[in-house]
């Protein structure tokens, strides 16, 4: 079976298992469970991608019968841009009864012009404009073991159109790894240790998620590459302030096509930085954050971070390190089930950058 034809029936058939979950969202899972379906506007900036504006359907549905079942969402999204950028998406968590099993999936569309700085130690202040077109399929499984510990399974497959590139970039000739788009299909397994007393707007608790993920032909991909993650969250309440810390690794090795490079900022991991900035083989991080009541729904953030990225894990301690910090906002929507908008700016080297979102950044 080629990538394509592979890439066809994956799109025929998660989309139809994706519908049956999302059934199963909002369908009866223990005792009068609480489903609210709503709209939410969509009202988001970043500087890789000016203004969003767009449209959100959620559904939630909250477990009742007294039993500790986290809530379950389906989201589906129409997400646009000033800079001609759209998302089409339906993104599905679900967990089963007293989170005995954890299930999410995802279809997404976009097309998203971007900018590339060049990889590593060939990245420029300057940048390129390059247009990709993609579809993304991705769905896994996690089994609880114990109160707090879960292991689990996905499969991802992506394919991507090069729609556009500058003439005379270095994208251009096709020589660097997805410049000419392509199709990427991995398979990855995790575990993870959570303690956090809620999913979203956590108090105290920790959370740590291991994965190991491979990628090649025998999966419906085009190339072959390995990747290792590590993501750890500490969270305590010192009277009414949350001191919140956390430390990315990012790292692979093979034959990774550069849009799927380890990448350091964004409006999650060292805001500050353009998202596409700084990319290479492995990426660490860390970063910090003081959350603290206002007034009413009004909550002040102050947060700050550094890291680095490098050809491979072990040449990190070697590598620049970056910085960034600043401050933001956080607007309550919906306290019990922890809903917040972020409104944050972030300061760094060579700039800086308004960030506009939903939910905390870790």
């Amino acid at each position: 079976m080629t990538p394509r034809s592979l890439l066809a029936l994956a799109a025929a058939a998660v989309p139809a298992v994706l519908a049956a979950l999302a059934t199963s969202v909002l369908g009866a899972q223990e005792a009068a469970p609480r489903r609210r379906v709503f709209p939410v506007p969509v009202l988001a900036y970043t500087p890789e991608t000016s203004l969003q504006f767009g449209v959100a359907v959620v559904g939630v549905s909250t477990p009742g019968g007294g039993t500790d079942t986290r809530p379950s969402t389906a989201l589906a999204t129409a997400v646009y841009t000033l800079k001609s950028q759209y998302t089409l998406s339906l993104w599905l968590d679900r967990w089963l009864r007293d989170d005995r099993w954890h299930f999410t999936g995802e279809v997404d569309l976009f097309r998203f012009p971007s900018e590339f700085h060049g990889i590593g130690a060939a990245s420029t202040d300057s940048s390129e404009t390059y247009t990709p077109q993609t579809y993304y399929l991705t769905a896994s499984a996690q089994r609880r073991l114990s109160r707090r510990v879960y292991v689990g399974a996905g499969y991802g497959l992506r394919h991507t159109r090069m729609v556009r590139t500058e003439p005379d970039g270095r994208l251009a000739p096709g020589t660097i790894v997805g410049s000419r788009g392509g199709t990427e299909a991995a398979l990855t397994v995790d575990g993870v240790w959570d303690s956090r007393d809620a999913l979203y707007m956590t108090r105290r608790g920790g959370y740590l998620r291991l994965a190991f993920g491979v990628a090649g032909p025998a999966l419906g991909g085009d190339r072959a590459y390995r990747r290792f993650g590590a993501d750890v969250r500490g969270y305590r309440s010192l009277g009414r302030v949350v001191v919140a810390a956390q430390a990315v690794v990012d790292a692979t090795d093979g034959t990774v096509p550069f849009e799927l490079l380890p990448r350091l900022g964004g409006q999650n991991i060292l805001r500050g930085y353009t998202e596409p900035r700084f990319r290479d083989g492995a990426m660490s991080a860390a970063q910090l954050e003081l959350r603290a009541p206002l007034r009413g729904i009004l909550y002040g953030v102050l947060f700050g971070g550094a890291g680095a990225v490098a050809p491979s894990f072990r040449s990190i301690p070697d590598a620049p390190l970056r910085a960034s910090g600043g401050m933001g906002l956080r607007v309550v929507l919906d306290r019990a089930a922890g809903l917040q908008l972020r409104i944050d700016y972030a300061l760094a080297k060579g700039g800086g950058g308004l960030y506009v979102a939903a939910g905390d950044a870790f």
